[in-house]
């Protein structure tokens, strides 16, 4: 009839359709650069991240503030390697990828949580004895990151002074 208007009906946000739409439109939002790297910044956020021992950015430093240096990580690269976007490892130089695993919203855990993409953007802390904050963040691959681990600058020097001597018990 004329003049009426449409209802819609109230969708259940635990209806199996609905939750797969959402997990649909999370994993397209989630394999943008701007997804994935926001949400890898969030996880920097996180009260858990504090309360069971992980690494919470410096009370200097909020989302924007990543997202400056992020953008200025970009600007850097793209003067450093001029044919490329700039989205590049700090440590390896090979381009970043985005790429996440499909959800499983209102299904419990994910078995293949724990595999990752080496060439994945990540977050890392230059030296892992300070938190995150503005002079101690690099932006570099997950592998990167993983293979450095906790090392710091302190291990870098005794591993270059190793290493030099080697070469030079070598010569003798």
């Amino acid at each position: 009839m004329p003049g009426e208007k449409n209802i819609v009906a109230y969708k259940n946000p635990n209806d199996p359709e609905v939750l797969k739409k959402r997990a649909e439109a999370d994993f397209a939002y989630m394999n943008t650069e701007r997804g994935f790297v926001m949400s890898c910044i969030a996880r920097k956020f996180k009260p858990s991240a504090k309360k069971y021992g992980g690494h919470h950015a410096h009370e200097s430093m909020d989302k924007k503030e990543f997202w400056r240096l992020y953008m200025n990580h970009i600007i850097l690269m793209k003067e450093k390697f001029p044919d490329s976007d700039g989205r590049l490892c700090r440590y390896c130089e090979q381009p970043f990828t985005f790429e996440t695993k499909m959800g499983t919203r209102g299904k419990g855990l994910n078995p293949n949580r724990g595999t990752q993409n080496h060439t994945n953007f990540s977050i890392d802390r230059y030296d892992p004895r300070i938190t995150y904050k503005q002079n101690n963040i690099i932006f570099c691959c997950f592998g990167c990151n993983d293979r450095k681990h906790n090392s710091n600058p302190d291990d870098w020097k005794n591993y270059l002074r190793i290493g030099k001597e080697l070469i030079n018990d070598q010569d003798k």
